[in-house]
């Protein structure tokens, strides 16, 4: 679903195969080779708070460059209702991804503890609904036919299936890096939606 950099995806797929690993045989990896994996971690999740940092900071410009330019005033409650959306979404999944950062990643009772937020208390249905509907408001405003339809083929992949595979069987850290990925895109493309009206 992501565009990120391979090498990005790949580092982030290592750390959370890793951090499973060290989860059930903790007793066999050095002091050293945990340290090592746990410096890997932080500078993963640095550099995720760093790419949503610098997607919020183009999302707002793309917006106020909508608000300076543009005179169809129809056109600008829909990209202000667009734009919040896209905006409360992003900080109700920052909450999220900060519970995720506060558990132990080596507890193999969080994978439980985590399946239990988010699929049996609904904190899974929470997150997509609100991704769901920003990406509603995305294809409203969005001003091509190609783009329209890239997102809503988008929004249609956060399903029950998809959901299953993000929460059932998943540490924080893999959580916290899916919901990072989903933020990311979701700001990203709020962007390309907003930047398709600024090139016209």
């Amino acid at each position: 679903m992501t565009h990120e950099p391979l090498t990005m995806c790949m580092t982030r797929q290592a750390l959370i195969i890793l951090t499973i690993l060290i989860s059930v045989f903790g007793c066999d990896f050095s002091k050293q080779v945990k340290e090592r994996v746990d410096d890997g971690v932080k500078d993963a999740k640095a550099e995720m708070e760093s790419d949503i940092s610098l997607g919020k900071s183009d999302l707002g410009k793309s917006y106020n460059q909508m608000l300076q330019r543009s005179d169809d005033s129809l056109l600008l409650i829909k990209v202000t209702a667009f734009y919040s959306s896209i905006i409360k979404t992003s900080k109700y999944i920052d909450s999220l991804r900060a519970e995720m950062n506060k558990l132990d990643d080596m507890d193999t009772r969080n994978v439980e503890f985590v399946k239990d937020m988010f699929i049996n208390n609904g904190l899974g249905d929470s997150v997509f609904n609100q991704v769901r509907q920003s990406y509603s408001l995305a294809i409203d405003i969005a001003p091509a036919d190609t783009t329209k339809s890239r997102l809503k083929n988008v929004k249609e992949t956060y399903s029950e299936e998809t959901k299953k595979q993000f929460f059932e069987l998943n540490s924080p850290l893999g959580v916290n890096m899916i919901l990072y990925g989903i933020e990311s895109e979701l700001i990203k493309d709020g962007t390309r939606s907003l930047s398709g009206h600024l090139v016209r």
